[in-house]
């Protein structure tokens, strides 16, 4: 089974209806039959941008929690690579949820993501592969 990255823009559209990519991620997602896998770092940033929206915060989190998602695994040890890679794109710039998503990307080789950002055009995976759009 194909897995892919997931970001926080489609997630957070996914869970807010009122966004303008909602209906794209929805019937994006609706379609996709692989793993969808992100990390604690998104799930946070998507938490907290749906907080004033406790309805849809609380569906995401129901939504993890029946396993829609699969939530990898960042520890300390792996701050040096994440820490790396901030600095190398600190000039698009790389904050710390995306350094994750590429950090899980070279651990698990996946060049699969579903994003709105641009940003992950420019990051470089192991052996300067480029990530592939799904979205």
């Amino acid at each position: 089974m194909k897995a892919a990255l997931i970001d926080t823009g489609p997630l957070y559209s996914f869970f807010d209806s009122s966004d303008k990519h909602a209906q794209t991620v929805r019937n994006f997602l609706s379609r996709y039959k692989g793993r969808l896998i992100t990390t604690i770092a998104i799930v946070t940033e998507v938490s907290y941008l749906l907080g004033d929206m406790k309805p849809a915060q609380l569906d995401f989190i129901e939504w993890i929690q029946k396993g829609a998602v699969e939530i990898m695994d960042v520890g300390v040890q792996d701050f040096a690579e994440i820490h790396k890679g901030m600095k190398k794109y600190a000039d698009t710039p790389m904050d710390f949820a995306d350094a994750t998503l590429v950090f899980i990307a070279n651990k698990l080789k996946i060049l699969n993501i579903i994003t709105l950002d641009d940003d992950f055009r420019v990051y470089r995976l192991s052996g300067n592969k480029r990530f592939i759009y799904l979205i």
